[in-house]
This record gives structure tokens, C-alpha cells and sequence, in this order.
């Protein structure tokens, strides 16, 4: 059986979901009035038939992880999703510049250091804590316009190739081994 990348990914999810709910109870409680044996054997079996479980879904998880692996690698999803994840980074990075304040002009920072030098007053300085530096930013009005540009031209880019991604989850397709549907098949996961 073909499924699609897609549907290998819903299933993966619904395999794990299916291997958490799955409970391997190891101890039994036996009161006076039941047959001790019986409630062991009964315990027991039910155990050995929970982990045969776990083990077929386990074998299918990871048998269909492989394929997919294989699958994204040959038509090229796992080259997009690195630069897909590069270029969240580089949005992140470059939209923090992006809200960075102007740089003070070229006159005022002059005029605030020629205040800071000429100033006559020092006590008043020490005294009311004034600064005898001027802050000001690095980046002009045309580095802040860039850095938004390169945002915008970094999200557009990543939009493609999610678009692309998608088309090709949704194209590309992997075969099921029979032992694999089976157990997909008989857990109702297919």
C-alpha cells in the first residue's frame, strides 16, 4: 500500500498516540475470593498481548519513519526545510534590528558632547547623576529600511518553500510493508 507523506506524518502521530496509551501493568491485586492463578495467568496474557502490540506498532513507527526519511531526502524536503528553518532565523535576527532606533544626527550629537565638554558645572554632574556621554544608535534610516527589506524578502522566500514542501508531502508517496498495514490496519490507524 502507497500513502502519501502526508498521511505518514498523521499516522506517525496517531501510532505514537496509540503507543502512550498503552498501559503494562506488571502487578495484580487478587483478593480471598478469586483464584489467585487464574487472575495471574489472566494478568499475565494480557500483558504479553499489550507488548506484542507495542512491538508491531513500534516496528511500523519506525519502518515508516525510514521510508519518509528516505522519501524527503530523494525529492529534496529535507534540503528545504533547513533553509526554511535558516531563514526563521535570519527573520528572527533581523527583525530585532529592524525595530532599533534612528542614530541621532551628526549635529546633535556634536552639540550634546560640546555641552558634556564646556559644561561648568561638575558637582551638578556627580551630584544628579548626568551623563558625560551621548547615546545614540549605529543605524541610519536606510540600514532600518534594509534590515525590514531583507525581512520581508526572507519571509516571501520561506513561503515558497513551505509551498513546496507541502506540494511534495502531498505528491510523494512511500510504501507500506503487508506486516505494516496489518497492524495499522487491525489498530484502525489506516
Amino acid at each position: 500500500m502507497n500513502i502519501t507523506l502526508r498521511k505518514a506524518n498523521a499516522i506517525q502521530i496517531s501510532i505514537n498516540d496509540a503507543l502512550k496509551a498503552i498501559s503494562f501493568e506488571t502487578q495484580v491485586k487478587i483478593n480471598e475470593f478469586q483464584d489467585a492463578e487464574a487472575e495471574i495467568a489472566r494478568a499475565a496474557l494480557e500483558f504479553k498481548t499489550d507488548l506484542a502490540r507495542r512491538d508491531a506498532l513500534t516496528e511500523a513507527l519506525y519502518e515508516i519513519r525510514k521510508s519518509v526519511g528516505s522519501a524527503n531526502a530523494h525529492v529534496g524536503i529535507d534540503t528545504r526545510l533547513a533553509d526554511v528553518a535558516n531563514l526563521e532565523k535570519q527573520i528572527q535576527f533581523y527583525n530585532g534590528l529592524a525595530g532599533k532606533t534612528v542614530r541621532e544626527s551628526e549635529k546633535v550629537v556634536a552639540g550634546r558632547l560640546d555641552k558634556i565638554r564646556n559644561g561648568k558645572d561638575e558637582s551638578r554632574r556627580s551630584i544628579y547623576g548626568y551623563a558625560d556621554t551621548v547615546d545614540t544608535s549605529i543605524f541610519t534610516r536606510e540600514d532600518l529600511d534594509g534590515f525590514r527589506k531583507l525581512v520581508a524578502k526572507s519571509k516571501k522566500s520561506k513561503q515558497k518553500f513551505q509551498d513546496e514542501i507541502l506540494e511534495l508531502n502531498v505528491q510523494t508517496t512511500v510504501e507500506l510493508s503487508a506486516t505494516a498495514e496489518a497492524t495499522l490496519a487491525t489498530e484502525g490507524l489506516l
